[in-house]
């Protein structure tokens, strides 16, 4: 899988870019691991959201619609919940594709902000506050740390 090249305008298309790298990076991991080997529990020892492969990217495809619903209700956009069931890696690509998605959709008319357009959004969470670009350096940062877990995992339990 390779990221396209076809740059986005302005500060979110660069920050949505990298988003994009990372996505990718972390799905040319993902497409590697067998599915006995994505479900498989490999540490009950901690938080349910990291026991498993797929827990972690469950976790992030979540995530991922959280940070861009934060982002839709301060724009006061319309914003979804998706229920999301992965039992094989091939589905996780496509729910990180379709989460994806759903954040560029969200950005379709904010690529031009300026910097202080970008400053001045302010996003409360329930465990920060953040300006519109930290909360996407946010997500992207979150993918790229449990990506890291992962490929932990994938050594530690030799995974492929």
């Amino acid at each position: 899988m390779n990221t396209p090249t076809i740059y986005r305008k302005g500060a979110i298309g660069a920050l949505t870019d990298e988003y994009e790298k990372v996505l990718t990076e972390l799905k040319n991991l993902l497409v590697q691991i067998p599915d006995d080997n994505f479900k498989n529990v490999y540490n009950e020892k901690v938080d349910v959201d990291f026991q498993s492969v797929r827990n972690i990217v469950l976790h992030l495809i979540n995530s991922g619609y959280l940070y861009t619903n934060h982002i839709r209700i301060r724009f006061g956009n319309k914003h979804v919940v998706p229920e999301i069931e992965i039992e094989k890696t091939e589905q996780v690509i496509v729910e990180l594709d379709e989460m994806f998605t759903y954040t560029v959709e969200t950005f379709e008319d904010k690529w031009l902000l300026t910097d202080d357009d970008l400053m001045n959004t302010i996003i409360k969470t329930s465990w920060s506050t953040y300006d519109l670009e930290s909360i996407i350096e946010h997500a992207i940062v979150h993918i790229l740390r449990h990506r890291l877990q992962i490929e932990k995992m994938i050594a530690k339990y030799a995974i492929l």
